[in-house]
């Protein structure tokens, strides 16, 4: 069905229609692995647990501001009080974090010393701006975001095998099955296995573009999603370094799991996508 002769990176290609798996690529030095590294495609899970939290009632609005669910000290900025949630999840928070090579805040009040290059909402910058939202799920349930995770995705979940560590909260790694649930999961509009964990709203806000996005993916973004409008079939996508995606197509009831080598970036595995969209036997 598809070409893959061109893509040595790729690890595995999991595509399913109507909840059915209907094409499956497995590297053979891949047979039999059980978890990859999916990146920061759990900046996706932790927009779930945001939506968890709104539906059980922990959180009334994206719209709330952060320091109203979370204890702090002295503030550092009088940007932190224009901080809303919705501005985490879309990763607009304005907020000067650490380089790359420098250690990020152990907690929320050591992230409220930090200091704002921009009001809140105005520019999108790929910056760990999802961390604030680790600190605030894990205040309002008095759960470590692991423990959270596995009580309220994974239970309602049919594949279980995954990896992730607090002191890593960057290194998750999950089966490719699992990856497609969670794609089923937002497909669905929030509801898994008939449960449903977050709000139809909820969906339709994650799917919304709050910014033009930037680097990396150049696409615009919402909550916890990149959005693609520029192909003929629009859809989201959750992204990962290396080229690891998980794409949902509302219009084809179809989700698209990719993962590949972290050697370096991959942007040519969205040509997977474009393939599978074209692809008449699909």
């Amino acid at each position: 069905m598809l070409n893959l002769n061109n893509f040595d990176n790729i690890k595995v290609v999991h595509i399913t229609k109507d909840n059915q798996l209907i094409y499956e690529y497995i590297r053979e030095n891949e047979q039999g692995t059980t978890v990859f590294p999916v990146g920061c495609i759990f900046k996706s899970f932790l927009s779930v647990l945001v939506g968890i939290a709104l539906y059980e009632g922990k959180i009334n609005s994206i719209e709330d501001c952060i320091i109203d669910y979370v204890s702090h000290d002295e503030l550092a900025d009088i940007n932190w009080y224009k901080l809303k949630i919705k501005h985490a999840l879309s990763k607009t928070t304005g907020i000067i974090w650490p380089g790359p090579q420098e250690t990020l805040p152990a907690n929320m009040n050591e992230v409220m010393k930090l200091k704002f290059g921009s009001e809140p909402g105005v520019s999108f910058q790929y910056k760990p701006d999802p961390q604030i939202l680790v600190y605030l799920l894990e205040e309002i349930y008095g759960l470590e975001i692991t423990e959270l995770f596995k009580l309220k995705i994974i239970s309602h979940f049919t594949n279980k095998d995954y990896e992730w560590d607090r002191d890593d909260i960057q290194g998750m790694k999950t089966s490719v099955p699992l990856l497609d649930e969670l794609g089923l999961l937002f497909l669905n509009k929030g509801v898994i296995g008939g449960k449903r964990l977050f709000s139809e709203e909820y969906y339709e806000q994650t799917i919304c573009k709050y910014s033009c996005g930037g680097f990396p993916k150049c696409t615009a973004y919402g909550l916890g999603l990149w959005l693609e409008n520029d192909t003929h079939t629009p859809y989201f996508y959750a992204a990962g370094f290396g080229g690891q995606v998980l794409a949902v197509i509302p219009q084809k009831k179809m989700i698209i799991s990719i993962l590949s080598d972290m050697d370096r970036p991959h942007p040519e595995n969205k040509e997977i996508i474009k393939m599978a969209l074209q692809n008449k036997e699909l």
